[in-house]
């Protein structure tokens, strides 16, 4: 269990991969570090254990958390983040929000959202975490935290488009309820929802709100350091690309999911190194 733990650390298999393989290797041990971390909570809202068993799971990470602070953890993952905590200066109420989160998903909260808590689980499962690499990116002020609050949620939305029928298969469905309503959609159940004919139209316009997230962040970009969030600039385009494929499809069908080849992976890591 252990060995499998740091192989996450070390090598995660995600989007975001790249953009921590950019960074130096003190910077990006911290970031897979966090990485290891969001994926541990994110498994336990994801798996198929009893709802009781994964709000005890996800209350012990709470209280490992809090241990970080009292130096009291004897939890591997969790001393390799104390280390990063320290380094970096990370915020207690940070790591916990993560948490929150995923007890969203848990506590079915996730099927078609009302805007406001739509709003509330991209921060917590997104920007938050945007907020915590500005910590290791060493650029975290005003302009940078508006720049990292409106990628993370351009982001979260990409990733909502592409598993929307992943999602399905775990009772969630993230679309917000206001687009649906407004485009008449009224059916109660999931599969119901995403196979009626209008539903294209409704990934459309919340395509449209992560796009008009992308070109808000790109604005704030202006004002940090790029030197300093080549990491985040290398994923920004990433997911760029993965919404723009998402787009070009047009979610006529939901059953295969969309990814970067490696060329494509490549040829952004390049184009960011002499960004």
């Amino acid at each position: 269990m252990q060995k499998k733990k740091q192989n996450i650390t070390i090598y995660p298999k995600s989007s975001f991969y790249w953009g921590m393989k950019i960074l130096n290797h003190e910077k990006r041990s911290a970031m897979f570090t966090i990485y290891a971390f969001c994926k541990e909570i994110d498994n336990i809202g994801d798996s198929f254990i009893e709802k009781k068993e994964k709000k005890k799971k996800l209350n012990n990470w709470k209280k490992e958390i809090k241990q970080i602070f009292k130096k009291k953890t004897n939890n591997n993952l969790i001393k390799s983040l104390e280390k990063y905590i320290k380094k970096y200066k990370l915020k207690k109420n940070l790591l916990l929000e993560i948490i929150k989160g995923v007890e969203m998903d848990i506590n079915n909260r996730m099927i078609v959202p009302k805007k406001k808590i739509f709003d509330l689980y991209c921060y917590r499962v997104a920007g938050v975490v945007g907020l915590l690499c500005l910590c290791i990116y060493q650029e975290n002020n005003k302009n940078s935290r508006s720049f990292a609050l409106k990628l993370a949620k351009a982001f979260q939305i990409t990733n909502i488009l592409r598993d929307i029928k992943e999602d399905a298969s775990m009772g969630r469905l993230y679309m917000p309820k206001e687009i649906l309503t407004n485009l008449g959609i009224k059916e109660k159940s999931i599969n119901q929802i995403i196979n009626n004919q209008k539903f294209y139209i409704a990934c459309r316009k919340l395509s449209n709100l992560a796009e008009l997230n992308f070109k808000m962040a790109e604005k704030e970009l202006k004002l940090c350091s790029k030197n300093k969030l080549k990491s985040a600039i290398l994923m920004m385009l990433t997911y760029k690309l993965l919404l723009k494929k998402l787009k070009k499809r047009d979610w006529e069908s939901i059953e295969k999911k969309i990814k970067l080849s490696i060329i494509e992976k490549i040829t952004l890591f390049l184009k960011v190194l002499i960004y």
